[in-house]
């Protein structure tokens, strides 16, 4: 599961894979976070190479969001880690390429 859209680096180096490094997700509290790294592309990132940026971006969920995509009880961690990219394509980012940066990602 990633997410593929070229992006380039203020250093200027590019890269167009993106995955989902780290997430926590609070159920008594509705909220979740989780933050995508970019990869120069799915070889890199397969073969366990470091990531270009450590986080290219953070996605916040809380309250009525963290229902609509994570509040199902039979969600498990699969199922939670495929929410998190259909949320990061939908819902505001914190990242320096705008906070729609994945809304036209395709899917990997």
């Amino acid at each position: 599961m990633a997410l593929q859209k070229t992006f380039t680096l203020p250093s200027g180096v590019s890269g167009n894979y993106i995955r989902l490094v780290t997430h926590r997700w609070d159920r008594a509290a509705r909220e979740c976070s989780a933050l995508f790294a970019l990869y120069v592309d799915a070889a890199a990132a397969s073969s366990g190479k470091a990531p270009l940026t450590p986080w290219i971006a953070k996605l916040w969920l809380t309250g009525a969001q963290f229902d609509f995509y994570l509040s199902n009880s039979e969600l498990e961690s699969p199922g939670v880690l495929a929410q998190l990219y259909v949320a990061a394509k939908a819902e505001p980012l914190s990242c320096d390429f705008g906070s729609d940066a994945f809304a036209d990602a395709l899917d990997v």
